[in-house]
């Protein structure tokens, strides 16, 4: 959905990528102007490479062959970062720091290669009350971001000496004030990491991903999850599912685009002021109180908002600082709101029900409906409406035209029964 808001030069654009995919499935290319030289388009003539992509060998989480976390999901330039990393049994291992962009179709560039002896790291413990699982591993390398280091997303690639393969990824920002700002939801992420994913242990904010004893929420699900502790399977989170092709088209394209994560919309909502648009990306479900109230003030100060997918802003999560002390390190969702120890604004349920009544509509313009198996064969598809919108200019559709296989797994419209 795309829509003026009535009154103001300001626009608000709720997407779910449709309007690249209906490009790519139209006769002949339909590409923007290159951008005048930003450091996007610098960056992406620089030499790339396709070694980000795991081979065969992905560690599993049962045998925990290699694993890693980072100390933060996101960095500045200049600033410091620690990785965790585990190997079983204790051998040799490789990091290898790829930016992840266009770089002429290879989607890569390797920044650093690091050779490292490695240990078993403890077993991370769970809480039986609330199902968080936060590790307490002995820092593995220290990474201080150059300076020369443009922001994007960053996948480390961890390989141990019998070639079993894992992903860290993190965030590197800056203070430029590109036109666009690209939010990374490791929110979303974190809902959904069960790790270990070993069928005994690992807990998510899900009944159906999560093993073991039953926590305060009655099922297995937990309460609380951290980001001290890696993603399950690849390591990658939901990144290679749902973001990775709109930064390699920004980027392809030229557009003038700086990174962060949605932790950092939450602890520092201010900056979303310093940019022309906003893009919440990808699977964006879990959000904060801080995060709803930046985006909005964002917007009401003339900054556009971008919604490239479906189910923003679903569900509400607060943040707790780890056992030692660092902020934003948990993440607080009991999803029934009888549940939550704290009623009011910042109780952990939906958005849209009580006591937040806070519908996401009202930021969105449009908001959560239904959902179907994933997967290309469930999909149906989109039909053009409102042709004649900025949005499909150069595209030649008009209204009836319907390209399939785009509309799914989760999808929004417009509720009247909801602020808009």
């Amino acid at each position: 959905m795309i829509r003026r808001r009535h009154g103001s030069d300001r626009w608000l654009i709720a997407a779910t990528f449709v309007l690249g995919l209906v490009a790519s499935a139209l006769p002949g290319p339909v590409r923007p102007a290159m951008a005048a030289s930003n450091p996007i388009v610098t960056e992406n003539q620089q030499a790339g490479s396709a070694g980000w992509q795991l081979g065969s060998r992905v560690a599993y989480d049962s045998v925990q062959q290699i694993k890693g976390y980072a100390s933060a999901n996101s960095v500045l330039q200049g600033s410091s970062l620690d990785l965790f990393v585990t190997t079983n049994p204790a051998q040799s291992y490789t990091m290898d720091f790829y930016r992840i962009g266009w770089y002429g179709g290879l989607g890569g560039r390797l920044r650093l290669h690091v050779a490292l002896s490695g240990v078993t790291q403890p077993t991370c413990p769970i809480d039986a009350t609330t199902g968080l699982i936060a590790c307490n591993w002995t820092p593995s390398y220290s990474l201080t971001v150059p300076s020369d280091w443009t922001s994007g997303v960053y996948m480390v690639v961890l390989t141990n000496a019998g070639g079993y393969q894992n992903y860290i990824v993190f965030v590197v920002r800056d203070t430029r004030p590109a036109a666009f700002l690209f939010q990374h939801g490791v929110n979303t992420d974190q809902a959904y990491n069960n790790y270990p994913n070993d069928g005994l242990t690992g807990k998510s904010l899900y009944d159906y991903n999560s093993f073991g004893a039953n926590t305060v929420a009655g099922t297995t699900r937990a309460v609380k999850v951290s980001f001290d502790r890696p993603f399950a399977t690849s390591g990658g989170g939901q990144f290679l599912n749902w973001e990775v092709q709109l930064v390699r088209w920004l980027e392809m394209s030229g557009y003038d685009v700086t990174y962060s994560t949605d932790v950092d919309t939450h602890a520092s909502g201010g900056s979303l002021l310093n940019h022309k648009a906003f893009f919440s990306t990808g699977h964006d479900e879990y959000w904060s109180n801080e995060m709803f109230n930046a985006a909005q003030n964002a917007r009401d100060a003339g900054v556009n908002l971008a919604f490239f997918g479906a189910d923003p802003v679903y569900r509400q999560v607060r943040f707790e600082s780890s056992a030692a002390g660092v902020p934003n390190r948990v993440m607080v969702h009991y999803r029934l709101a009888r549940l939550d120890p704290v009623q009011g604004p910042t109780t952990t349920t939906q958005f849209r029900d009580g006591p937040v009544n806070r519908p996401e509509q009202a930021l969105v313009g449009v908001q959560f409906t239904s959902s179907v198996n994933s997967g290309p064969s469930n999909n149906v598809p989109y039909v053009i409406t409102n042709s004649g919108s900025w949005a499909y200019a150069g595209t030649g559709v008009k209204d009836g035209d319907a390209v399939p296989g785009i509309v799914g797994y989760e999808m929004d419209k417009f509720m009247p029964g909801y602020p808009a």
